[in-house]
Parts: structure tokens; sequence; C-alpha cells
């Protein structure tokens, strides 16, 4: 795309006024032509909105329709105050299923969608509830165990071993409501429980594992610094974080019997005025050569199935096929439904 302003430039205008005038505010991009409209799609800040300004100008030479990609948080809420002025929005797992349940968002029509069937099958499950699905899954990345060899006197294989003595004080988590936290009460489920579902067990799990969390972290950077820095032994977050610190000491494992993960996905609001360019632009992510360079940019695993990664691109990722297939099923709308009280929860354990 040409020249952009800041993002709070792109917010504030964002909300106050329309489609058109932010994308003039922004400068450097010339008006379209009648018949050819361009999409507006919400999206998410930093390595996202970089990756999606080397992304989206492939699906403008190849259909002409261009791509405003505004950055920023709290979506749902924003499709709902300012209905028509999205086409596209990204939203993770939990928010697309609270948007469809809300109606901010329409079902997707999967016969539109050309690789569906494609799409790695614990991703298009969670998005699935009663025969509605909320969301097309474009990458995603799967949680894991990043830790300090000469800080933990043994090899972590598996989930159970964060309870250990060993490691008393010494874990890092990502807080709630973030989901890389929750996430916990799902593992605690699996491990001590007498199923997935199991979620007394879980909480249960929490306030045994209490005493080894020395730090709670809000994004998923602060964390991995405090790790690098050998202030905490082991942290849980997005797996493919502990690659570039290999070097420095780190060990990164996703558990043999398996992992949650974080879905990055497309959703079309109900009021958008572009739908058919919006499916056009999901149908273009999904492409396996946009699948890669996706890969490449955002630094996530592709959500298609039939894509071969290139070696430069898939030694920066651990997610594999055999990953995939580990992955746990997630009912993100029960999750979703879930979240508010599941922080009040949390807080009231590591809170004290």
């Amino acid at each position: 795309m040409g020249t952009t302003c800041s993002r709070r430039g792109l917010l504030s205008l964002g909300l106050g006024f329309g489609a058109g005038t932010l994308l003039a505010a922004c400068g450097g991009e010339s008006p379209k032509a009648a018949g050819n409209p361009r999409i507006v799609a919400r999206c998410w800040g930093g390595v996202w909105e970089t990756a999606l300004r080397k992304v989206a100008p492939g699906f403008t030479a190849a259909t002409g329709v261009e791509v405003l990609n505004d950055p920023g948080s709290d979506t749902v809420p924003l499709l709902r105050q300012k209905p028509g002025q999205y086409d596209l929005a990204w939203l993770i797992g939990s928010e697309a299923a609270r948007g469809l349940n809300s109606g901010v968002l329409e079902p997707i029509d999967t016969s539109r969608i050309e690789k569906w069937g494609s799409i790695v099958k614990r991703l298009a499950e969670g998005q699935t509830k009663d025969g509605k699905v909320s969301a097309v899954p474009i990458s995603y990345t799967a949680s894991g165990i990043l830790y300090k060899t000469d800080k933990v006197p043994f090899k972590i294989t598996s989930w159970k071993d964060l309870w250990r003595s060993e490691l008393k004080g010494q874990v890092a988590l990502q807080n709630a409501p973030s989901i890389g936290g929750l996430f916990l009460v799902f593992i605690g489920a699996r491990l001590f429980g007498n199923g997935p579902t199991d979620y007394e067990a879980g909480w249960a799990a929490l306030e045994r594992l209490k005493d080894s969390v020395q730090f709670l972290f809000t994004t998923s950077t602060d964390g991995v610094s405090k790790l690098a820095a050998g202030s905490v032994a082991a942290i849980v977050t997005i797996a493919d974080q502990g690659i570039a610190l290999k070097g420095r000491g780190v060990e990164t494992v996703v558990p043999a019997e398996g992992s949650t993960w974080s879905v990055q996905n497309l959703t079309i609001p109900a009021a958008a005025k572009h739908k058919d360019q919006a499916y056009d632009f999901i149908n273009y992510m999904l492409k396996d050569e946009t699948q890669v360079q996706w890969a490449r940019e955002g630094k996530a695993a592709p959500g298609s199935t039939t894509v071969t990664l290139p070696a430069d691109v898939a030694t920066n990722l651990v997610e594999t096929p055999q990953i995939a297939d580990r992955l746990w099923p997630i009912d993100w709308y029960e999750f979703g439904d879930n979240i508010t009280e599941w922080t009040t929860r949390w807080q009231r354990i590591f809170g004290r």
C-alpha cells in the first residue's frame, strides 16, 4: 500500500469517519474507479499489520480491489458500533464465536470457500457449532513450554512437568483474560481430571500450580524476555517463539500428549457492504502461494493442509503435520461464553 499514517491516527479516523475518509487521510492512494470497490479489514497491529501490508497487494494486483487494513483491538464492539464500515475482521476463535452468537458476524457460507475441505481439521471444527461456522482459519500457532536447560534440572517432555517441585517459583504464564493463560484450565482438566471438560479438576490443578508461578505476563514477548534473561526457568506461550532462543540455551517442547492452540481467523461482519469481495480475499489468503507468504511474514503455521513450506520458512515454525494431528479439540463457543467468569476465578487464585 502507499504512504501510511500512524496506528493512533488510523484508529481515531476509523472511529469517526467512513472508510473513504480514513483512506484519504492516510495519503498516497489514488481514488478507485467506480464499480471496483475498496474493502476495509479490521486487523491486529504489530506483526500482523506488517504482514498484511505485504500480502494484500497481491490480491489487489489479481482483482483490482484494494484492501485497507485498519489495526486495533476490541473489534467485536466496534463492528457493532459501526455497522457497514468493515467488510472483513481478523478475530481469534473465542471472539469469532461471540461475534456470530451476537449477530455481529454472519455465518460463513463454506460453499464459497474453495479450500474449506483442506483446512486443518481441528481448526475448522473449533469454529463450527450447530452447523454454523463463525470464521475461516487462515493460520494457527501451537502452545508449548519453553525452558532454560541450565535452570531446569530435568528434561521437560510433558505438561505435567510444570507441576514438579523443581520448578517452584520458576514458571511464567500469560495472565487472564488472555487465552494463553486460560488454556491451563484445559490442560489441567486433561492431565488430572476425568476428561477434557472436567474443568473443576483444571481449576484445582491451577491452585496447586500457583506456588510455581513467579510471573504473569500480558504479552508473550514479556514472558520470552524474562526467560531469555534467566529471570524464570520456564514459560507457557506460543511454541514458535522459542526457536530464536535455542542458541541461548532455550528448549522448546510441544508435549506428545497434545496441545492447545490459537487461530488467526477471517470473519465477515453481518453488515459488510462488499461480501463478494470479502469471500474473494479469504480464498486468496488460502491459496498455497499466499499461505507460504503469510507464514513467512506472519510467523504462523498455514491453516491449509495442501501447503508445503520452503525450508527457510519451515525452520522458523515448530508446527508440522504431526503437530497438527495432536492439536486438542477446542470449542471456541464454550470458551467465549466462559472467559469473563474464568478470568474472575483466575484472578482470585493468582491475585492472592
